[in-house]
């Protein structure tokens, strides 16, 4: 099986105020062409229902060269590099119609039983069918993420999880944690700086009703900042860990 392939336009709703695609909506197109490559393998939603299986992303790393522009027309590639007991590991490549590297990324999903709530082997036919290219994007990935604050304390939110927050399986969409990570980054380095590095790991899910709290904390080391946000529940649990790294504008 080969990488699976799609050919994207850019729409107004997934750009910010400057006009490229934001980041959330990047998460999106990625999260996406994973669900396409799925069901490409006939692993749609209603056959993975049958077992109530379902993968969980648990890591997500994105390095980006550039942002695409509103109506750009980009092409995502994805292939799963890895699939063992588990886990499997996916990859991302964009590019633009001319082959120019747009973003590379690499996530890690565990396969999950919601019958049980807990991790299920994925099996032996569904991991030939998946491993097209055993090439990770970004070689030697670790996945590591800072485990405690660095830097100072530059914002936090407390809120309760809504209906559109909520995925098919009952529990958030991944996607909405950066959005509410970002929502802590500064105008000043949002608007005048460039984003580089996504880090996302995953520790515990949340639900429609639960009340959750960002802090975030920003280091600086030179033309270079580092935010780093923490997304608990009340009891201060570990929900999910969003590192974002930014550039100074030339």
């Amino acid at each position: 099986m080969q990488c699976h392939t799609e050919t994207i336009s850019i729409k107004y709703h997934q750009t910010d105020g400057s006009g490229v695609l934001s980041p959330t909506a990047l998460l999106e197109i990625l999260q996406d062409a994973a669900i396409d490559h799925a069901d490409s393998l006939g692993y749609t939603l209603d056959y993975m229902a049958q077992y109530q299986w379902g993968w969980a992303v648990i890591h997500w790393h994105i390095v980006l060269f550039r942002m695409p522009t509103h109506a750009e027309t980009i092409q995502a590639q994805t292939w799963c590099n890895k699939c063992r007991k588990i886990q499997a590991e996916r990859s991302y490549t964009l590019q633009d119609e001319n082959g120019n590297p747009i973003a590379k990324a690499m996530s890690r999903w565990v396969l999950m039983d919601f019958a049980k709530r807990k991790p299920t082997t994925v099996p032996e036919y569904m991991m030939k069918n998946y491993v097209a290219n055993p090439t990770p994007a970004i070689e030697e990935e670790t996945y590591a993420m800072p485990k405690e604050p660095i830097g100072i304390l530059i914002g936090q939110q407390q809120f309760t999880v809504s209906r559109c927050d909520t995925d098919t399986n009952g529990h958030t969409n991944n996607v909405k944690y950066l959005a509410w990570a970002m929502e802590d980054i500064p105008d000043s380095i949002y608007q005048n700086m460039t984003l580089h590095d996504i880090r996302v790991v995953y520790r515990k899910e949340c639900k429609r009703h639960d009340v959750v709290q960002t802090k975030t904390y920003l280091q600086q080391n030179g033309d270079t900042q580092t935010i780093l946000t923490f997304i608990t529940d009340t009891k201060n649990t570990i929900l999910c860990e969003i590192q974002t790294i930014w550039h100074t504008n030339l």
